[in-house]
């Protein structure tokens, strides 16, 4: 079973404790943290514990909405788009 969602959502699952990513944004956003609120807005259907989840972040993803550097891209190991995640992901859960 993991296999199977691994294989269906493999191009948008952050892998939790991995944190390779942590440290890669000059703006400070919890890459890990954001991509977790995501998890549970996208993947699980869960949009209020998402919300609830993303208020909690001190430093959420609203630097990447003006961002055109993408530091973080190549940032993770599994090949995750992150600046192409991180950004909707803000605009999804920044809102009440």
């Amino acid at each position: 079973m993991l296999r199977t969602y691994a294989r269906l959502n493999g191009a948008s699952y952050c892998r939790h404790a991995c944190d390779a990513c942590a440290g890669a944004c000059p703006a400070a956003v919890a890459v890990p943290d954001v991509m977790r609120a995501r998890m549970y807005a996208v993947d699980y259907g869960d949009l209020r514990m998402a919300r609830e989840e993303y208020r909690t972040i001190t430093s959420n993803a609203a630097a990447c909405l003006t961002c055109s550097a993408k530091p973080c891209a190549g940032a993770c190991p599994h090949g995750l788009p992150i600046a192409d995640l991180t950004a909707p992901t803000h605009r999804l859960l920044s809102h009440a």
